[in-house]
C-alpha cells in the first residue's frame, strides 16, 4: 500500500518522481524479502511445513542472495541459514551446507538450534565434498549459458553479463526468461507488431527442418 502511494506522488509532482520511484523499488524489494522470510519463519518455528524440500531450498538461497550487509529488522540469518543447511542436505547440495553450518558458527545461535546444528555440522562430514549437477545446471544464466554458484555475493545476477535473475513466485526457481531493452527510436506498439510477426523461412532453413525429420530427430 506504502508503495503504491509513493507512484500516485510521483505522478502528481514530476519533480518528485525520481525520489518516489526509488522508494517504491526500496519498498517493493522489503516487501518480497519479508514474504518469502515468512516461509522460513513457520518452517523453523512450526513443526509442520506447508513447502516441498527444493522450495525451502530456493527461498533460503533466494533471500540470502538479495539480503545486504543491514539485514532488515524482523529477518533473521540464523534462522535462514539452519533453513538451507537442513534443505541443502535433502536435496544433495551437500557443499553449501557445509557453508551454512560454518557460518552459523559465526553467528549467536539460540538454543533451541543448538543441538541440531552441532550434529548437522558432524554429520555433513561423512557426505561428499559438492553439490549435485543437476543443482548447478538450474543456476545456468539463460542469456550467456554461465553455471552461476548456489549462493551468489553479487546478488542474484549472473556472474558473467551481469543478467538479472527472474524468480518463480511459487517455487523461486529461476525462469527461463531475459531481459532485454529496445533500441532507440521503437515505440512500444512497434516492438509489439515485430514481436508479433512470424519468423520468415528460408529455403536453407527449410531444407535443414527436411533433414532433421527425415533422420529421425524431430
Amino acid at each position: 500500500m506504502l508503495s503504491m502511494q509513493c507512484l500516485d506522488i510521483g505522478r502528481e509532482c514530476e519533480e518528485q518522481r525520481k525520489e518516489m520511484l526509488e522508494k517504491f523499488e526500496r519498498f517493493q524489494h522489503l516487501a518480497e524479502l519479508y514474504y518469502v522470510y515468512r516461509s522460513i519463519q513457520r518452517y523453523t518455528d512450526e513443526p509442520f511445513s506447508s513447502h516441498m524440500p527444493e522450495t525451502l531450498f530456493n527461498i533460503c538461497r533466494f533471500l540470502l542472495n538479495n539480503l545486504t550487509k543491514d539485514v532488515p529488522p524482523g529477518i533473521s540469518k540464523v534462522n535462514t541459514l539452519f533453513a538451507l543447511a537442513k534443505q541443502s542436505r535433502k536435496v544433495g547440495a551437500y557443499k553449501l551446507a557445509r557453508y551454512a553450518y560454518e557460518k552459523l558458527q559465526e553467528l549467536h545461535i539460540p538454543s533451541r538450534f543448538l543441538e541440531s546444528i552441532e550434529l548437522g555440522s558432524l554429520t555433513i562430514r561423512s557426505k561428499p565434498f559438492h553439490d549435485s549437477e543437476d543443482l548447478i545446471e538450474d543456476m545456468m544464466c539463460y542469456r550467456c549459458s554461465t553455471n552461476n554458484p548456489l549462493l551468489n555475493n553479487q546478488g542474484s545476477v549472473c556472474i558473467n553479463c551481469r543478467q538479472s535473475f527472474i524468480y518463480s513466485a511459487s517455487s523461486y526457481e529461476v525462469l527461463p526468461l531475459v531481459q532485454f531493452y529496445l533500441e532507440e527510436g521503437i515505440s512500444d506498439e512497434e516492438a509489439l507488431s515485430l514481436i508479433d510477426l512470424e519468423v520468415p523461412h528460408t529455403d536453407e532453413g527449410n531444407a535443414r527442418g527436411h533433414n532433421m525429420v527425415g533422420n529421425g530427430i524431430l
